[in-house]
């Protein structure tokens, strides 16, 4: 047994009352402790005994991990945190111990509120969404390749758990991938850290200090505070390392083509294309006047989306912006002509500016494969090798393939990037020197 545990905080109100219902749920699984309990909930015994101390409402997340360690109904806890939460406003962090000086003066600040706005014709992801929704204390990488839904699966969920994260929610493009242009440059790191200790009330007096300085105040906070953070569009590694902290109340979310493998204690979310089901289900969404009369011309057109929703998206906005462009019509017409990928822009809103940004990414012999790979239907090779690996990966991380062996398990090229490189790159014939063998007939 270990030491007796501290009464419950009485002047917490629901905390106080939530608290008491955890502990009943303890004392009816036999009294755990708390270190037991951490090696099943993946949070600190620390965290769990605070959780049930009432001096706070812990997170939904750890709430979970207290429940499941516990063998409680996942579900109906679930609901209860939302109803407890509904009205409760956590005690105020300037009751906290810190420097005086450290926040602004005339008042506490506004809660950051930097989300963009969500999807609204958000589809599908829902084993993604419920991958993303376990308990955790470390910053989730979300990457796929371009068009793939990363930002919007991000978005979707950060706004989902916006409430449980009482205390704001900071966003910062990073631009990790251009269109070039008129694109403004990808902001420095620490001007990203300095924008989100000023979101977070901490006065200019503070932001003299050297960069270390001032990103260790950042990762206070994040431990300190329920936050969501969402990173998007990350170059590399280094751009993102001194933003991520271990933490159980506060949630970062990174958003990147690459995979990001030099980031130690992360949790990886790889994405892939749309199951067509959820594709068509996003097709019948935005054009409800095809539903159930145009099943095949719907399975056509995401076929030759790629199932990607970018480029489903844009098409979606095209065809329902012209009265007298039809479904039919649009896919008749790519099945004589091919896909143009071209054709899928809607405003500033490009799916070849997306693909170009990607494509100058990469090297030459990267660059070759991908051509040679486009202008082969089957998109599989006799023979596997090491420098073939090292470029299907270097695609990969561009954003043009999917983190898979195409070479070997014959997926090929989705259409709008087969369509894309055929339309801007010039055929070489078919030697390329870093290829281990011929391309399958």
């Amino acid at each position: 047994m270990g030491r007796p545990e501290k009464p419950v905080n009485t002047s917490g109100g629901i905390a106080t009352q939530f608290a008491r219902e955890l502990r009943e749920l303890r004392a009816r699984a036999g009294n755990p402790t708390y270190r037991e309990m951490a090696r099943s909930a993946m949070f600190s015994s620390s965290v769990l005994s605070s959780a049930a101390s009432g001096n706070r409402m812990p997170s939904l997340q750890v709430t979970l991990a207290f429940v499941a360690a516990c063998g409680g109904d996942d579900e109906a806890w679930r609901r209860h945190w939302h109803a407890a939460t509904s009205g409760y406003t956590q005690p105020p962090f300037g009751a906290r111990k810190r420097r005086p000086t450290l926040f602004h003066r005339r008042g506490t600040p506004p809660r950051p509120a930097q989300l963009p706005q969500r999807p609204r014709r958000f589809t599908g992801r829902t084993a993604e969404l419920d991958r993303l929704r376990s308990p955790r204390d470390t910053p989730v990488v979300i990457s796929g390749p371009a068009g793939v839904g990363k930002t919007d699966l991000a978005l979707h969920y950060a706004h989902s758990i916006a409430a449980e994260q009482a205390d704001g929610q900071l966003y910062a493009d990073l631009g990790g991938l251009r269109h070039g242009g008129g694109a403004p440059p990808a902001p420095a790191t620490a001007d990203v850290l300095d924008g989100f200790l000023r979101a977070l009330g901490v006065e200019d007096d503070q932001l003299s200090g050297t960069f270390d300085h001032r990103a260790g105040l950042y990762r206070t906070l994040l431990a300190e505070r329920r936050l969501v953070v969402v990173l998007d569009n990350v170059q590399d590694e280094q751009q993102v390392r001194p933003l991520l902290a271990e933490t159980t109340t506060s949630t970062t979310v990174l958003v990147s083509r690459k995979r990001l493998l030099g980031l130690r204690d992360v949790h990886r979310l790889q994405l892939a294309p749309l199951p067509r089901g959820d594709s068509i289900a996003l097709i019948t969404a935005a054009l409800p006047h095809v539903a159930g009369s145009a099943g095949p011309d719907c399975d056509r057109l995401a076929e030759l989306c790629g199932d990607l929703p970018l480029a489903l998206d844009l098409a979606l906005r095209k065809i329902a912006s012209r009265p007298r462009l039809t479904l039919r019509r649009v896919v008749e017409e790519w099945r004589l002509n091919g896909t143009s990928v071209d054709w899928l822009s809607v405003g500033d809103l490009s799916l070849r500016d997306s693909l170009e940004s990607a494509y100058r990414t990469l090297s030459p012999p990267a660059r070759e494969l991908l051509a040679r790979l486009a202008r082969t239907p089957s998109g599989g090779f006799d023979a596997a090798s090491a420098t073939l690996d090292e470029l299907v990966e270097e695609i990969a991380d561009a954003g043009l393939l999917a983190h898979a062996d195409p070479y070997l398990d014959g997926h090929g090229v989705p259409p709008p990037v087969r369509d894309f490189v055929l339309s801007t790159v010039e055929p070489t014939g078919d030697d390329v020197s870093v290829l281990a063998g011929p391309v399958s007939a």
